[in-house]
């Protein structure tokens, strides 16, 4: 049976390098593409997916999204504020309008004009508690969308989206994920503070 070609939305984070390391078996990655939307770890998300995409063999393009920063009240952006990690404790802190569905429509242009089949993201069962752009309804509605608004019905899939952090984790070992470079802290100081909610959940994945 002949491979999907994938575009892979590439964070630096667990979920998206696991990702990227089974749509790398399983797909014909296209590249993938790290999104700088203004948030305060930017810069060393794009470092970790690029030692990621180095690490697998896979193209990698940046893509930058410049409005959110029209949004001042958003606590994950960049400011020069300093903020306590306790303004992150909660996965819904960290909300931003439409993310999810914003980026997986500018993936899904990039899928269209070359030619691939396949958006893959990073989203989970855990995840999709709090968020619902993460739930298998919202991969469905979209999908369904861009039936419409691709002329190649290009598709979102998660490989792991029914499974927690600590099962992605070890999926991720099965696959023999880059996971040594991953980066997974909200704050986006060079090394990772351990205390906001993304941190957490890495910790208690490796525990």
């Amino acid at each position: 049976m002949k491979k999907p070609k994938s575009i892979i939305l590439l964070s630096g984070g667990l979920d998206s390098t696991v990702s990227a390391a089974i749509a790398k078996r399983k797909t014909i990655p296209v590249f993938a593409l790290t999104f700088d939307y203004g948030q305060r770890a930017a810069k060393m998300e794009i470092s970790a997916a690029k030692k990621i995409c180095r690490a697998l063999g896979i193209k990698h393009k940046v893509v930058k999204v410049p409005f959110y920063a029209e949004f001042k009240g958003l606590v994950m952006l960049r400011s020069r504020k300093k903020v306590s990690t306790q303004r992150f404790a909660l996965l819904k802190d960290v909300w931003l309008p439409n993310r999810n569905g914003l980026f997986i429509n500018i993936g899904a242009c990039y899928a269209e004009y070359y030619g691939a089949d396949t958006i893959v993201t990073g989203f989970n069962r855990e995840e999709a508690a709090e968020f619902p752009d993460n739930k298998p309804q919202f991969i469905a509605a979209v999908n369904h969308s861009l039936m419409f608004s691709t002329l190649t019905s290009v598709k979102v899939i998660s490989y792991v989206s029914d499974c927690t952090k600590k099962q992605i984790y070890k999926i991720g070992l099965r696959y023999k994920a880059p996971l040594e470079h991953i980066y997974s802290c909200y704050l986006g100081g060079k090394e990772m503070c351990g205390k906001c909610a993304s941190c957490k959940k890495l910790q208690e994945c490796i525990a």
